[in-house]
């Protein structure tokens, strides 16, 4: 499965480079062809490096090399530069997405990249696996207790309870007439079960067949009391969400 993921980016820059090395000689592409054949390449090139980047978390998880680098920074402020970059993808794959956030103390000391990696994986298989008309994510970030949680709800296909427990397996993929046609490696939702954990959280999900799908996040508010001084760097405030990550996360959608 991994091999495939990795071939159909690969052909499309290999095929759009012949085209455009053939063409070039007689000007045979109007700049408007060769803006279409580009954009196919930079978002080959960004499936390419999402992939990587999955491979490369999962390989740290199975290793148990994972660090939790942690940042005292504003829960609202890291969901409004996520709601501010996602939002740019709703003309082009046609999505209506709704960030809610209640939160009286906006405070948390956690691994954001981490949490941005959750997140973005959760976001983007709900536009993925979404219908193609009317499609709708709702995320909402509100408080509970001593922990901060974030869930992302979709108006898409569902899933059914036997594939539930499934789908956080690595290379597990639900297969449903619906879905047969997306594209996604298998991988995303194993690792993000995986950073929740060790962010030593609760993943939940609440779903039904032709209805949509709702997944539960949550995230204690700090991450001191669950790591010994190896596995936890604490920094100063330096979280930034870049445009790539989010172009990366979309990409096979």
């Amino acid at each position: 499965m991994i091999a495939h993921e990795f071939r159909r980016p690969l052909d499309t820059i290999s095929k759009s480079a012949e085209l455009v090395n053939r063409s070039s000689a007689n000007n045979m592409l109007d700049n408007e062809k060769l803006g279409e054949i580009m954009n196919g390449i930079i978002t080959s090139c960004h499936r390419l490096g999402h992939l990587t980047t999955q491979i490369m978390n999962l390989a740290h998880i199975e290793n148990d090399n994972v660090r939790v680098i942690a940042e005292q920074y504003d829960a609202a402020v890291f969901m409004a530069q996520m709601h501010k970059l996602v939002a740019l993808y709703e003309a082009p794959k046609n999505v209506k997405f709704s960030f809610v956030v209640k939160l009286k103390d906006p405070e948390m000391i956690c691994d954001f990249k981490k949490l941005e990696v959750i997140l973005l994986n959760l976001i983007s298989n709900a536009v993925k696996y979404s219908r193609d008309k009317n499609r709708r994510v709702v995320v909402k970030t509100y408080e509970e207790d001593e922990h901060i949680v974030f869930s992302v709800k979709d108006n898409g296909v569902g899933i059914a309870l036997h594939e539930q427990k499934k789908i956080f397996e690595t290379f597990y993929r639900v297969e449903s007439f619906e879905t047969r046609t997306t594209e996604g490696s298998g991988l995303g939702l194993a690792i993000v079960k995986s950073y929740v954990d060790i962010l030593g959280g609760r993943l939940t999900l609440e779903s039904e067949v032709g209805k949509g799908s709702e997944f539960i996040v949550k995230i204690p508010r700090t991450q001191k009391h669950h790591y010994t001084s190896d596995k936890l760097v604490e920094l100063s405030p330096n979280y930034h969400l870049y445009k790539s990550t989010v172009d990366e996360a979309f990409a096979d959608i």
